[in-house]
């Protein structure tokens, strides 16, 4: 890479790590090479001239007439950006509208279908390095569990934004289906999912099914067909991570094997802290027979056996209620938490607060 493209990339390293969910610099510079993949050096400099913010092109075009580009060569710029996946768009009032993109959920996420093994083993190196701190640095999470609709009863008198149909029902715009970027992710490297052979299982609603339609990521379905894919899901004993908002923008269906949150929390030892439910598991010591069926099921491994008794870390369980509906004596149940977990309104709201809770922690 020549300096002078080095210094672009560097810039708009610093000017992505803005955003709420930011771009940190690693001590090998893994961050640079990732950015190549997403932006030449051109539409770097056209990214640099973005805001979170999402503006109209004329909007946008003004800012940066300086880079000497005519309107056509600058359009041309944002529409290979946006069909890369590279920045953020809508469609509003007939005309779009562009903002950079966080990379996760973002960019990555926008390369579903479109992978290379180069590109995986990059974004694996720098989550490793620097992105995963990231993720975590606000306690803040983009994402929040709700349970499988088999593991409920009537008593446990959930939030209707922890309850799958309704979340569903209350839709409104477009909704589509993609396939798992996670576990393509794997299949490319030679380690397929342990779980299941289910790939077309991502959800998105609203804005995000918006991009996914326009540019052929996913398909669009209808709520019946949603439904239906999510009880596939659970049935394979998936976890459902959502938007941490009470509207979501998608639900994800994930694999402790595959998925990079649940692969990286599972490890740390208070999983149920950082990845919030309102439910966790309890086990009937008195019908429990130890059979492990349970402990096999959990997507983060908060079950053992200890003296042919399932043993629940509650520091680690999120409430999934995948162990729930697999268990043949029926010994465990989910049971609310103490305090009710009430997630943002909206995903604005979510990282207006998670960049808010970054900026007070650089600025004490």
């Amino acid at each position: 890479m020549k300096q002078e493209e080095m210094q672009i990339y560097r810039e708009l390293q610093q000017h992505l790590d803005k955003l709420p969910v930011g771009f940190p610099q690693t001590q090998s510079g893994v961050e640079l090479q990732l950015l190549t993949h997403f932006f030449t050096p051109e539409e770097a400099q056209v990214a640099l001239k973005l805001s979170y913010s999402l503006q109209n092109f004329n909007q946008i075009y003004d800012n940066a007439k300086d880079l000497g580009f005519s309107e056509k060569k600058f359009k041309s710029l944002l529409d290979s950006m946006m069909k890369k996946g590279s920045i953020n768009f809508k469609q509003m009032k007939g005309k779009m509208h562009y903002g950079n993109e966080i990379l996760v959920l973002g960019m990555h996420e926008h390369q579903v279908n479109n992978l290379t093994e180069e590109y995986v083993n990059t974004m694996n190196q720098y989550i490793n390095e620097g992105f995963a701190r990231e993720m975590l640095s606000t306690n803040i999470s983009q994402f929040r569990i709700i349970p499988v609709e088999k593991s409920l009863t009537p008593e446990h008198h959930i939030p209707t934004f922890d309850e799958l149909t309704t979340i569903i029902e209350n839709l409104e715009g477009p909704i589509s289906v993609a396939n798992c970027i996670c576990r393509q992710a794997k299949d490319l490297l030679g380690d397929p999912c342990k779980v299941t052979d289910l790939r077309e299982t991502c959800i998105g609603f609203g804005d995000i099914a918006q991009q996914y339609i326009i540019n052929e990521w996913g398909r669009e379905i209808d709520k019946q067909e949603a439904l239906e894919i999510l009880r596939k899901n659970q049935e394979a004993g998936l976890v459902f991570e959502v938007g941490n908002a009470i509207s979501p923008h998608f639900i994800c269906s994930c694999c402790g094997c595959c998925c990079g949150v649940l692969e990286f929390l599972k490890s740390m030892p208070n999983t149920a802290e950082i990845l919030p439910s309102n439910l966790q598991a309890q086990v009937d010591l008195d019908l429990c027979t130890g059979c492990g069926t349970c402990a096999q099921r959990c997507q983060v491994k908060a079950i053992k056996i200890r003296k042919e008794k399932s043993k629940i870390n509650p520091k680690k369980c999120i409430g999934c209620g995948n162990c729930v509906v697999t268990c043949p004596e029926e010994a465990i149940s989910l049971i609310r938490k103490n305090e009710t977990f009430m997630p943002p309104k909206t995903s604005e709201e979510l990282y207006e607060l998670i960049l808010n809770k970054k900026q007070s922690l650089k600025n004490p």
